[in-house]
């Protein structure tokens, strides 16, 4: 069972890892920063799934990643580590938020990529 206390280092932890201030990530997510932090510092129990939501925009993760963080749902990777990832749709998708290095990919970076990889030879044909 995942715990407040639990929850609340690992969003720390993430957000570290990416090298966000508690600031930024709030504001990626609309929230408040005293909210974020009560968060992390388990000073605040487990919110809802909205608010997952923005926190998981705020950390640029996905949805699924925060909902398995906070317990609500299974880690579908690791049922399936062989399942099937398209590039081009997740680049094309912008409902995704995607990033490097700790910067978004804007439309015209995704676009860019996009021309590239079509670019490379087919797989099959190796």
């Amino acid at each position: 069972m995942v715990t407040k206390e639990t929850f609340g280092s690992q969003l720390k932890k993430i957000r570290e890892i990416k090298g966000f201030t508690v600031r930024q990530t709030a504001m990626q997510g609309h929230i408040s920063p005293a909210y974020l932090s009560q968060i992390e510092n388990g000073n605040k129990n487990i919110p809802k799934v909205e608010t997952l939501y923005k926190i998981a925009s705020g950390l640029r993760i996905s949805n699924d990643d925060i909902l398995n963080l906070a317990g609500i749902t299974k880690n579908k990777s690791a049922e399936t580590p062989s399942a099937h990832i398209d590039l081009g749709e997740q680049l094309e998708n912008t409902d995704i938020l995607l990033s490097f290095e700790g910067k978004d990919l804007s439309p015209k970076y995704r676009q860019a990529i996009l021309s590239v990889l079509k670019t490379l030879p087919d797989a099959k044909n190796d």
